[in-house]
């Protein structure tokens, strides 16, 4: 038979009547082999050609032919039967008319009958093949044609959905985790100002190197080596401009560009700034930009003509006298050391402000020329490789420009007093602000375009904390770096606890974001820090100001308890007042250091106290529980522990007596700094005062001997004995925080 013609007649032939017991019909049976007839049935299959093709009339059997062009669709049905019903392959066991077994049928209740169609070759070669094998599934190209009905084909969509949306689910969450899993921070990048301790220095009474009794510049280079081993690494110079002669005022500048011939020259002043850098050390100078001496240059040229043709002639604040006067003053201002702030000038005809001596004119900065001068004058200090500047005097810079009267206070009588009046007109105008402003910006482009290192401002203003904070800046307008914290000098020893956390929190609390607090022990115009607390509640305060987020600036001679001497003599501009005592180098009486090694000596021109209030470093170095000991414990702790430089803040315990806080930052040591402001001992618990602190801590620092812990010890923070104006630090290594 010809394969591609010939035509499978299937006859399913009963060869008796099938019944069950009951008469019924009998029924054919399917599982998943297929399905099988019942035994006495006799399924026949017969093979015929195209030509011979008829349908039986038989009751019995039924023959269908299909012809050529019926192929492929009766094929299909009969396919489409087998997708439906899978066809059994247990139905082989009945003769057929060729004598070969047939394939299985449906399951599915039908009559008797035999159905012919035609197969293709291949087949019906596959089809007698697995006549006896059982079934293997579906192949390659049945299983093509399934996949792509479109049920399956949404089912895999649905299903490559289902794996892409967890995936991407994975994906998210894991970034999250790593994103919300506390990790270890990077370090904010510091200026070098941030990190360093600032050393004020009077130069005049600080070392003298040639025997006039007046500390110089060469007497400071000396003493550098000091000042690197106590762990300073900035120093600020009071002014050492050239001022007039006879002149007892530091003030009465009469060249902002050459210096005192008392303190040095020039080239004195270089070697300086070049051995400092060689150590490490920062230079800061004094700049007096709100006024000059009567015998300045500006000056004589101002006072000269009003004449337009006078390029200096605002250099100065001229107003003519009431109805003019040359005996009445234009208003009623009164000058820093009482007396009114205006004297007649005749050359000129007109009246000059002074708001502190009257040899000491207040420059115009609303002049252009003047703020030239004195950007000059920056630059020509900044060419020689100063560091930066402490603005002084800064609340003075400007002046009501309508000359208003000011206002006497509430319960005032003396008109002639200066503590008599409100300030508003004479005393910390908004001007200053953009002055400020205008000083950082040209700073900054001088930094930028002439040297790597960053130039730093301070300045004094005194006031509420929001006046001195706003010298940090304003309307989005760069300030002054360090606006010098004087609320530090408030304090003393009946301040306790809770005063400390009074200044401590109205500065770190009220300071503009991103800006860096400073803590003032001392200043060349305020009582000494051992005469305003005494030495016991000194050492907390220096523990405080060296540990806490910020830049300590401490005045020379502080860090051995230096006192000043008793004087009554009232601040009036001149020099010799009572904390500009010569530095104590030695136990003399004359002070001054041994005077052989280059010709240093001290400074016996100022009076000094009783030699039994005085202790030199030489004296103190050998002495462990000394002020100065501790001094250098400090500073070497501050500068070897980065939880210091910028590490996190926070109160633990704080109270009438103590105040206490953390440092610490991720991957790191932490610090507890516990210290005790009273006469009174104490003990307290620091275990939950702060989420960081640790159970037990390592004593890494006492501020005196007779604390009861030393160096080394593990103490437990539940309960910490402090005697009376005692401090101690603790450290624990970091514990990584949880979630």
């Amino acid at each position: 038979m010809d394969d591609k013609s010939g035509v499978v007649l299937m006859s399913i032939v009963n060869k008796q009547n099938h019944a069950t017991k009951d008469g019924s019909p009998s029924a054919y049976t399917f599982d998943n082999q297929g399905f099988q007839l019942p035994e006495d049935s006799v399924p026949e299959v017969k093979i015929i050609n195209d030509n011979e093709a008829t349908t039986s009339t038989s009751s019995n059997e039924t023959a269908v032919a299909a012809p050529d062009d019926n192929i492929n669709h009766t094929y299909s049905e009969v396919k489409d039967v087998d997708e439906e019903t899978t066809a059994a392959t247990n139905l082989t066991n009945g003769p057929v008319d060729s004598g070969e077994k047939g394939p299985g049928l449906p399951n599915y209740r039908r009559k008797e009958s035999s159905v012919g169609f035609r197969l293709p070759a291949a087949e019906r070669k596959a089809s007698t093949a697995s006549h006896s094998a059982p079934f293997r599934g579906m192949g390659k190209e049945e299983l093509l044609r399934h996949s792509a009905k479109p049920f399956w084909r949404r089912l895999r969509y649905v299903c490559m959905s289902i794996v892409l949306v967890g995936w991407l689910a994975l994906i998210i969450t894991v970034v999250a985790l790593v994103l919300v899993y506390p990790s270890c921070r990077k370090p904010v990048d510091q200026q070098w100002w941030q990190k360093a301790v600032v050393y004020r220095i009077y130069v005049r009474s600080f070392q003298d190197s040639n025997g006039d009794g007046i500390g110089d510049l060469k007497g400071v280079n000396y003493r550098l080596d000091y000042l690197k081993e106590l762990g300073v690494n900035t120093i600020s110079l009071s002014p050492i401009y050239e001022t007039s002669p006879q002149s007892e005022s530091d003030m009465d500048i009469v060249n902002h560009t050459s210096i005192h011939k008392e303190l040095g020259t020039l080239d004195d002043f270089i070697s300086l700034v070049n051995n400092s850098n060689e150590r490490g050390i920062k230079v800061i100078l004094d700049f007096i930009p709100n006024l000059t001496s009567k015998n300045h240059t500006w000056f004589r040229d101002s006072a000269s003509s009003a004449d337009t043709s006078n390029l200096k002639r605002n250099y100065y604040v001229w107003v003519e006298g009431h109805n003019n006067s040359a005996h009445m003053a234009p208003n009623n201002w009164i000058s820093v050391y009482d007396g009114s702030a205006w004297s007649f000038d005749a050359s000129r005809s007109m009246f000059y402000l002074h708001n502190f001596l009257t040899t000491q004119p207040e420059l115009n900065l609303r002049s252009s020329g003047v703020k030239k001068e004195l950007t000059d004058v920056m630059q020509f200090w900044l060419d020689l490789g100063v560091d930066g500047f402490f603005i002084r005097n800064s609340g003075y810079l400007f002046q009501d420009y309508d000359l208003r009267d000011e206002s006497l206070l509430p319960n005032k009588t003396d008109d002639k007093a200066y503590s008599s009046y409100d300030h508003a007109y004479t005393y910390g105008l908004s001007e200053i602000h953009d002055m400020f402003a205008r000083w950082r910006a040209f700073l900054d482009d001088y930094g930028n375009t002439s040297r790597h290192d960053y130039i730093v401002l301070l300045a004094d203003r005194v006031g509420s904390s929001k006046e001195v904070l706003e010298y940090y800046g304003r309307f989005n307008r760069d300030g002054v770096n360090l606006p010098l914290n004087n609320f530090c000098l408030d304090l003393d020893e009946y301040s306790g606890g809770h005063g400390v956390a009074q200044v401590v929190r109205q500065w770190i609390k009220s300071m503009p974001a991103g800006r860096w607090a400073n803590w003032l022990g001392g200043i060349d115009t305020s009582p000494r820090l051992i005469d305003r607390m005494g030495e016991a509640m000194a050492r907390p305060f220096l523990t405080l100001a060296m540990l806490m987020p910020g830049t300590p600036v401490v005045y020379y001679g502080d860090e051995i308890g230096m006192r000043g001497h008793n004087s009554s003599q009232k601040d009036e501009g001149q020099r010799n007042l009572p904390m500009r005592t010569p530095m104590q180098w030695d136990a003399t009486e004359n002070a001054a250091s041994a005077p052989a090694q280059q010709g240093a000596r001290g400074c016996p021109s100022t009076p000094r106290p009783p030699q039994s209030m005085w202790s030199c470093p030489a004296a103190q170095k050998s002495e462990d529980d000394s002020l100065y000991n501790l001094f250098t414990n400090l500073t070497a702790l501050r500068a070897d522990n980065p939880a210091f430089h910028y590490g996190d803040y926070n109160e633990a315990v704080v109270d009438d007596q103590v105040f206490s806080f953390v440092r610490d930052y991720d991957g790191v040591k932490g610090f507890l700094v516990a210290l005790n402001f009273v006469n009174q001992t104490v003990t307290k618990s620091f275990c939950g005062a702060y989420s960081t602190i640790a159970s037990q801590g390592e004593v890494v620092l006492v501020t005196s001997s007779d604390v009861i812990y030393k160096k080394g010890n593990s103490v437990s923070c539940s309960g910490v004995q402090l005697g009376p104006y005692q401090g101690l630090v603790m450290s624990w290594n970091y514990a990584a925080k949880e979630l």
